[in-house]
């Protein structure tokens, strides 16, 4: 009876030490069996605004993405890319300058830097054989997405960041669920810093939505800062994927600028097609609050 008792004892331990040892996730950093999901697993677009601060229409534009956000809450998350002519710093009060490296080569690569803003673009995605989207066609190309899609995600994003204030540096753990079998490509995440509550001048002409033709107190929200990860982010597979498979990045020390308020900090990340038919085509965004 004792030998039998010290037998089942030292398998219990035995057990216990082999679960204790299985808590580290180890690179490549992809299991199967997915971590619990969180309760905001819905489906989110990446809406991209891009804006000018002397652009006149631009602030309509922004209204009309804060009456989308008021339907659909935090399942669009926006990223304001400042770009073009309309961007360029002027004499005061437009001497602040919004421009990016990533904001200007995405406009580039999407052909905004030169378009007639406002333009927005939902996801990446064609639209009648473009990316652009007016002002009057914001709410369809939500809608397609939101509304006639499934509601639940296929890649469940969770982000984790932190701040040290002791170097103004970001560090930020990003999560990756796959909730549906995905076909075979490349897939990619890119990871940004946006920042809201940015109080600068801006040019309009619409009275509805502020003093005309210039608001010198105006809230900037959503502006993009740079890219944590590289202006088209990083591979983390390349093939097919299966439910249940999940893939953690961590990225670490990216700088913040001295007149950036860490409060008013956002990262933004989202999963898209790097080839393919879908080359370009956002899967999945996420957002969340720096502190």
């Amino acid at each position: 009876m004792k030998n039998r008792l010290k037998y089942v004892l030292f398998i219990a331990i035995s057990c216990l030490f082999v679960l204790a040892s299985c808590d580290k996730v180890e690179a490549p950093y992809m299991k199967q069996h997915a971590p619990v999901v969180k309760g905001d697993t819905v489906r989110k677009l990446l809406f991209e605004d891009f804006t000018g601060h002397e652009c006149v229409n631009c602030p309509t534009a922004h209204k009309t993405i804060e009456d989308l956000q008021k339907v659909y809450g935090d399942r669009i998350v926006v990223m304001a890319e400042h770009v073009g002519f309309f961007a360029r710093p002027k004499a005061a009060p437009y001497n602040y300058d919004f421009r990016t490296a990533a904001g200007h080569a995405i406009a580039t690569t999407f052909g905004a830097i030169s378009a007639p803003l406002p333009k927005g673009m939902v996801n990446r995605k064609k639209q009648n054989g473009g990316y652009l989207l007016d002002r009057a066609a914001f709410g369809t190309a939500v809608s397609l997405v939101l509304d006639s899609l499934p509601k639940r995600p296929d890649i469940y994003i969770e982000l984790n960041p932190s701040y040290n204030s002791a170097d103004s540096s970001i560090d930020v753990e990003v999560k990756m669920t796959v909730l549906s079998n995905m076909p075979a490509a490349k897939y990619k995440v890119s990871v940004m810093l946006t920042e809201s509550d940015i109080i600068q001048a801006q040019k309009n002409n619409n009275a509805v939505v502020g003093s005309v033709p210039e608001i010198l107190n105006y809230n900037h929200k959503h502006v993009l800062r740079g890219a944590i990860n590289t202006i088209w982010g990083e591979e983390f597979a390349n093939g097919s994927l299966s439910k249940g498979q999940y893939f953690i990045k961590t990225y670490s020390s990216y700088k913040i600028a001295k007149d950036w308020k860490p409060s008013n900090l956002s990262i933004v990340a989202f999963v898209y097609y790097a080839n393919g038919t879908n080359d370009k085509m956002v899967i999945q965004a996420q957002n969340k609050k720096l502190l």
